[in-house]
């Protein structure tokens, strides 16, 4: 992505907050579901956030190998919600 997404266009993808995952900003769509839509924003690629999760559910997944009783999150950050310019 080399030209920045408008908020109309965001909007029109079904994009309707920021937020971060890992840390990474992100935009965020159709939060409600079980599996909302998450997309990097502020030019960074897709593939960033994909080294993230292989290797924050790593950590995870040695976290609840020692310990059976750990409940993973999915730290997921919804910040404000996305408004179209006027």
């Amino acid at each position: 992505m080399l030209m920045p997404k408008s908020k109309k266009k965001l909007l029109s993808e079904g994009y309707t907050h920021y937020g971060k995952l890992w840390g990474i900003p992100v935009y965020v769509g159709d939060i409600d579901s079980v599996a909302p839509i998450i997309q990097t924003a502020n030019f960074i690629p897709q593939w960033v956030l994909d080294v993230a999760d292989y290797i924050c559910f790593t950590m995870l997944s040695y976290k609840y190998r020692d310990d059976p009783s750990f409940e993973p999150g999915f730290p997921i950050y919804i910040g404000k919600p996305i408004k179209a310019e006027e």
